[in-house]
């Protein structure tokens, strides 16, 4: 009878042995999904020494249950190296192109009056030909005087031809014709000259927008005097600008390709060139902006600073993700999250340089084959 009782406990032994065996073997299972370095080294996956404690772990990581992973939307996907294009950063600021700017100007000194609409203020929009002002020329007593009496001048020949005309037209047959031609071309040229003289007196210059666009003036008021080439109003053509960039790496001129702007990645900048002088040290780059069909209208300023991203001929091999996987640790330095096995996730240090305004390139850091958080990595970095 005992010897039967010690046969049963030796087999009830085995079996509670071997179905811990096989349990192990199934969570080792669950809880590898692969996780490598940026040199293929295996990263660890073992159990923190707090043990199933949730949040942040003595080694850095996070453990935290899928329940709550649902409840902050925490995303994960595959990585994989590929080949991209290469990008540079510069900085750049929004220019009038040549063809979308013009400026209005008196051609002679007078005071300022406004047109049938009223002075125009800045910001707004104007149509080619439509009438912004008038300079009426104000004389001094001193030429006024001289003006009047050269205009009386003109006036008493006028009259003197004139009666020449009518003795010689009374004379009939008689009358010399060659000397009445004569006369008659003096009198039209004497009749166009007070013509003249007396429109200087009293038309005003009027003041025409050369084309069409948004106005932009400074300090003008009505009865203002101003002088002959004074710049009373600016017209921009917000659909006609360029962008101007610098750089001092040469070898760029030849590689660039388009470039976009970070804040409106919609729109596209067309390489143009780059300026044959130096400004300021550096190579001056231009680029025009190109609409999308579609794209949100972004405007542009002039004189805005913008931030550009332009795309080399070079290509580069690494891992894109998108921009909000990387975040900054404690030290500051740039970190991505990796999903280790079902609840715990590891932060891992890397290398990256931006794409676009949503994605980047993880150069060193990250190795192939990692699940890699997309979404939430932000508020994992925030656990404690």
């Amino acid at each position: 009878m005992i010897h039967l009782m010690n046969s049963t406990i030796r087999c009830f032994t085995s079996l509670l042995t071997l179905a811990g065996l096989v349990l192990a073997s199934s969570l080792a299972v669950i809880a590898a999904p692969g996780a490598h370095g940026p040199d293929g080294e295996h990263l660890t996956e073992a159990r923190p020494t707090q043990g199933n404690a949730i949040g942040r772990q003595a080694d850095g990581s996070v453990q935290m249950p899928m329940a709550t992973q649902q409840q902050l939307g925490i995303l994960t996907q595959w990585v994989h190296s590929s080949i991209t294009e290469k990008y540079v950063q510069l900085d750049g600021v929004v220019r009038h192109h040549p063809s979308g700017r013009a400026v209005v100007q008196p051609s002679s000194n007078g005071r300022l009056d406004s047109g049938p609409h009223g002075l125009p203020v800045s910001g707004q929009v104007v149509q080619a030909g439509d009438v912004l002002g008038y300079i009426r020329y104000q004389d001094s007593a001193y030429e006024l005087a001289n003006q009047n009496s050269e205009l009386i001048a003109l006036r008493s020949d006028a009259e003197q031809v004139q009666r020449d005309i009518r003795r010689l037209t009374a004379l009939g047959d008689l009358a010399p014709t060659q000397q009445l031609e004569q006369l008659q071309t003096q009198l039209q040229r004497l009749t166009q000259q007070e013509q003249l003289l007396q429109q200087g007196l009293e038309k005003p210059e009027v003041l025409l927008a050369p084309m069409a666009g948004i106005v932009h003036s400074d300090n003008i008021s009505r009865g203002q005097w101003v002088q002959a080439g004074t710049t009373l109003f600016e017209i921009i053509n917000p659909a006609q600008l360029m962008i101007e960039a610098a750089t001092v790496n040469a070898h760029l001129l030849s590689d660039i390709d388009m470039a976009v702007l970070e804040h409106a990645p919609d729109i596209s900048l067309r390489f143009t060139g780059y300026g044959a002088r130096l400004k300021q040290g550096q190579i001056p780059l231009y680029f025009e902006p190109v609409m999308h069909a579609g794209a949100t209208k972004v405007p542009l300023i002039l004189e805005q600073p913008v931030r550009l991203r332009a795309k080399l001929k070079q290509q580069q091999q690494g891992i894109v993700l998108p921009a909000q996987a990387v975040v900054r640790n404690n030290a500051n330095m740039p970190v991505v999250w990796i999903k280790l096995s079902a609840e715990r996730f590891l932060p891992q240090q890397v290398q990256y340089m931006p794409l676009d305004p949503e994605r980047v390139l993880i150069l060193q850091g990250l190795g192939d084959d990692n699940r890699v958080v997309i979404h939430g990595a932000s508020l994992l970095n925030q656990v404690r």
